[in-house]
């Protein structure tokens, strides 16, 4: 695919984050060529709003009909795994980006990664706000050692879901990958893991409230990191809106303000407000500071430019496939760990 070529896409699901997706694709003048969903009903309205003629209720017939550049998983956690194995299977797709968490275990998380491997197709991983101008900006302050050496990264990514949100929402609902362990805390592990530039040793976790199906609507989590490191994070579907991450190194620190996906064009769900600016304080052991602000980003838009600069280049994205494995054995080991209330190796 050269810079002056269009690029195909074809997106499976057709709730709120593939309309997000859908309309990333208008933006960039990138061909949304084939859509895919089990009901005829949401095909009708999605592929009318968004022009898009061919519409399959099948993943098979999508697949058996077009080649593609990219393709978009945006379905419930359950069906992420099955669906970009059989599209990595097909041969036909040089790009699958699945919507975060890429997989419901380790396991399939594994098994995904060596089917794109095998294939040679580009497994990316949904964490849109991987291509945000303030990540670039923070991890590029981390690289150069401004703040030393990463001792610590405290996070906290909470909504009040709980209260506002339907009963039937699939939040609440472990068999379609909902529960605050695997929806938001799966930001605040992929962001600790990267901050620190490795994996946890061991973790620890406890929530403290669930639904009557299972799903965890808070988790507290303590990551132990080699030579001492550790993260500690919380995320919540019980508490107000907030967003915070600070990094902690031996000679300053890095305090994040919205530093997840509350900047981007979809957040009228439960939000009305317009979208608010990034800020990124840097502070340094002689009580300096630095403040850091990045305007409204369109992160969907910005991550489908990083896949189409992948795919022209040859290089490989933040949010990969390979870098979603180690997320995934980390939130099963949390997991694990609120279950039996003891600390869990890796």
């Amino acid at each position: 695919m050269s810079a002056s070529q269009r690029p195909m896409m074809g997106i499976v699901g057709t709730g709120e984050n593939a309309r997000d997706h859908a309309a990333a694709c208008r933006a960039l003048s990138a061909d949304l060529v084939a859509i895919c969903d089990i009901s005829a009903e949401a095909l009708e309205r999605f592929g009318n709003e968004f022009d898009c003629a061919n519409r399959y209720q099948s993943l098979e017939s999508l697949l058996d009909a077009h080649h593609l550049d990219v393709l978009i998983i945006s379905t419930w956690g359950p069906h992420h795994a099955p669906l970009a194995l059989q599209a990595m299977d097909s041969g036909r797709i040089r790009a699958v980006l699945v919507e975060k968490p890429m997989a419901m275990n380790a396991a399939e998380a594994v098994e995904m990664v060596n089917r794109s491997r095998e294939t040679g197709t580009l497994l990316v991983e949904g964490f849109k706000w991987r291509y945000d101008p303030q990540h670039h900006a923070a991890f590029e302050l981390l690289a150069s050692g401004r703040i030393g050496a990463v001792r610590s990264v405290h996070g906290a990514f909470s909504a009040p879901l709980a209260g506002r949100a339907g009963a039937d929402n699939w939040r609440f609902d472990p068999a379609r990958g909902g529960g605050s362990l695997y929806d938001t805390a799966s930001y605040l592990v992929h962001f600790a893991r990267a901050a620190m530039n490795g994996d946890p040793i061991s973790v620890m976790a406890v929530t403290p409230d669930a639904t009557e199906g299972g799903a965890e609507l808070s988790a507290a989590m303590i990551l132990e990191f080699d030579e001492g490191r550790v993260a500690l994070l919380q995320s919540s579907y019980t508490q107000a809106y907030h967003q915070s991450v600070t990094v902690i190194g031996t000679e300053g620190y890095l305090r994040y303000v919205i530093p997840f996906d509350s900047r981007s064009s979809r957040d009228a769900e439960f939000v009305t407000t317009p979208p608010l600016a990034a800020r990124i304080d840097i502070y340094g052991n002689d009580f300096s500071l630095e403040t850091l602000e990045f305007p409204p980003c369109n992160q969907f838009e910005a991550q489908l430019t990083a896949v189409f600069d992948a795919l022209r280049t040859g290089g490989q994205v933040p949010a990969s496939g390979e870098f979603a494995v180690g997320s995934m054995a980390t939130l099963d080991a949390l997991r694990t760990s609120i279950a039996s209330g003891r600390k869990v190796a890796l």
